[in-house]
């Protein structure tokens, strides 16, 4: 095509706005031609000048394009765009560019792009006070710019850590201080939102409640934007372990030692390392004691949402939360709980009234945590029933929990609890109901049990209930659970392969959401070899009689040294004994995968045949 040069006709004003829609166009060469057109004929020309150095630029010949820019602030001083366009390329001489930007700052103090710059630079040139001393300068008088707000709430963040890692509280309360003075009024951004929850942490690490709280308020006009601030309350608590929880609530307790499952003496033995680093850890949470709070005035916030685990927060005083273990990391915009300080030590909590609904609860009352999710159910909850054998007090109680399951009553029942002693709070708010705030006056509230405790209870409670096997279905001593009926989660892509497969080795296929709790228990209390896919049904590996093995199925994130979920299976599956597994291959493109792993969860895998052919024939 050929160039487009001015019409002898046009004014300056349409020449250089036909430059500028070349420019726009991507028409460099043409572009540039209408430019040095304009300047043949007025070589004072700053505009024409400037915009030539752009498209220079842009064609890779920055000294050119420099040369220009420095014309262009020699014929017009008071150019900002020059300035800005000059201080661009000069990035590799941050001390010319810093005084570019201080020059545009001089003809607008309130350009909010060139306090943001000039930060910048100041932070290359390891300047942190002169950095922090530009955004101070720039929140004030460019507040609207967004960028600028990011900017100086991450780099007071980034002078609160440095304070942390010198052991300097006020030091990390000033940064705090100054990085909430730059959010106060600040509009939504991800960025400064994001942010936030590590502020508040920050706070409560230096000792600054007030600041925390002050922080989180402004999270909150992101995660509640219909509610007004007044409604709702925060405040800092105290995240304590059962006894010191008790103790500092003033709960009259009882405190029992509780029998757990006999370990094998040479358990380490063959296991991998990532696995035998949790082997120690068996023990200590095996001498962990439980116990129970009695006549407890607590306040329980119920209902939050994470994954297929719902969320009890049961607190004394609003003043220490009772807390269920110290690697617990909680993660949504809307949680309760917000800034939990490292090893679970303290943390802002905060309730907006109006998404709850509260009820009040005379009666005494046996408070259970409530989950949807099977797992959860019989390895976290159902074993704190332990404390109706222990302490006589709490066996009359009526259970509270919320939304009950059909499968949930019929473990409840083979416990012991008759159905007329179970009080489902979805009963009392209605269907529509999931966030429930609870004012209980005189709770017994059991601790978590350890695993080691917690699946020997299981093993002595429920395995007496099973039938003569005259009364439980035929089948054989190999069982494959199925997903193919469950959640997407922890799902097998060519399940139905897999089932094949195993069906030459002798297996049966179980889909485990078609039986009733006794009766799976009872299928796998007399199985040879399960194989199974990580997710609720594995919980059942409690009930595998001794000398059975259990194969997982899993993602790639599973069994690996560096997996993050190491401390979680690294203190379940020791204690099968003869325990196996498999990853599998996701399913997904690696560029789609998401980084959160509860999300990856939700990514199907598939299973080698080959390889799990000749691990099932390795264990047979």
């Amino acid at each position: 095509m050929p160039p487009v040069p001015p019409s002898a006709s046009m004014s300056l004003a349409e020449a250089l706005g036909l430059a500028l829609s070349l420019y726009e166009n991507g028409r460099l060469t043409e572009s540039g031609e209408v430019c040095r057109a304009i300047l043949r004929s007025l070589p004072d020309q700053a505009e024409a000048a400037c915009l030539l150095g752009t498209v220079e630029a842009a064609l890779g010949r920055t000294a050119e394009g420099l040369r220009l820019f420095r014309t262009a602030i020699a014929l017009k001083p008071d150019f900002p765009d020059a300035h800005r366009n000059a201080a661009l390329l000069e990035q590799d001489r941050p001390d010319r560019a810093a005084r570019l930007h201080r020059r545009i700052l001089a003809l607008d103090p309130t350009d909010g792009a060139a306090y943001h710059a000039l930060a910048l630079l100041h932070g290359r040139m390891g300047d942190e006070d002169a950095a922090l001393a530009v955004l101070r300068q720039g929140i004030g008088r460019a507040p609207g710019h967004i960028p600028l707000r990011e900017l100086h709430a991450a780099a007071h963040e980034r002078a609160a850590v440095r304070a942390l890692a010198r052991n300097d509280p006020e030091g990390i309360a000033a940064a705090c201080a100054e990085a909430l003075r730059g959010l106060a009024d600040a509009p939504v951004s991800v960025a400064l939102y994001e942010g936030l929850e590590r502020l508040v942490r920050l706070a409560l690490l230096a000792g600054r409640p007030d600041l925390a709280m002050a922080l989180l308020a402004i999270k909150d006009r992101y995660d509640f934007p219909a509610l007004p601030v007044s409604a709702t309350d925060r405040f800092p608590l105290r995240l304590l372990g059962f006894a010191d929880w008790c103790a500092a609530a003033g709960f009259r307790h009882a405190l029992w030692t509780p029998p757990v499952q006999t370990l094998p003496a040479a358990l380490s033995l063959g296991q991998p390392d990532w696995l035998r680093t949790h082997l120690d850890g068996l023990a200590r949470l095996g001498a962990e004691p439980v116990g129970v709070a009695l006549d407890a005035g607590v306040e329980v916030v119920q209902g939050f949402y994470v994954k297929d685990n719902y969320e009890s927060f049961v607190l004394a005083g609003r003043q220490a939360m009772l807390r269920e273990t110290t690697a617990t990391v909680l993660k949504n915009g809307c949680v309760p709980l917000v800034g939990v300080t490292p090893g679970a030590v303290s943390a802002v909590f905060r309730l907006p009234r109006p998404l709850y609904r509260t009820v009040d609860l005379d009666q005494p009352v046996l408070f259970l945590p409530s989950t949807p999710n099977y797992w959860h159910f019989l390895i976290d909850v159902l074993p704190r029933l332990m404390v109706r054998e222990r302490v006589p007090e709490t066996r009359d109680l009526p259970l509270l929990l919320f939304d009950v399951r059909g499968y949930q009553r019929e473990m409840l029942e083979l416990a012991g609890i008759p159905p007329d002693r179970i009080l489902d709070a979805r009963a009392l708010v209605g269907p529509d109901v999931t966030q429930v705030h609870y004012r209980l006056a005189r709770a017994a509230v059991p601790s978590a049990v350890s695993y080691p405790a917690a699946y020997r209870w299981l093993r002595e409670r429920l395995l007496p209930l099973r039938r003569p096997r005259s009364h439980t279905r035929s089948g054989g001593a190999r069982l494959y659970l199925s997903r193919r009926g469950s959640a997407p989660k922890h799902r097998i892509a060519n399940d139905e392969a897999v089932a094949a497969l195993l069906a030459g080795h002798g297996f049966e296929t179980v889909q485990p959401e078609r039986l009733g709790v006794l009766e799976t228990i009872e299928r796998i209390a007399d199985a040879e070899i399960v194989v199974a896919p990580v997710g609720a049904a594995t919980g059942n590996q409690v009930f595998l009689p001794p000398g059975g093995t259990w194969i997982h199925l899993h993602n790639p994130d599973f069994f690996h040294p560096q997996s993050p979920w190491n401390p979680q299976m690294g203190t379940q599956v020791p204690m099968l004994g003869r325990f196996r597994h498999l990853a599998g291959d996701f399913t997904d493109e690696p560029d789609s995968r998401p980084a959160d792993l509860l999300a990856r969860l939700d990514v199907p895998v598939h299973i080698d045949l080959d390889a799990l052919d000749r691990l099932v024939g390795e264990v047979l």
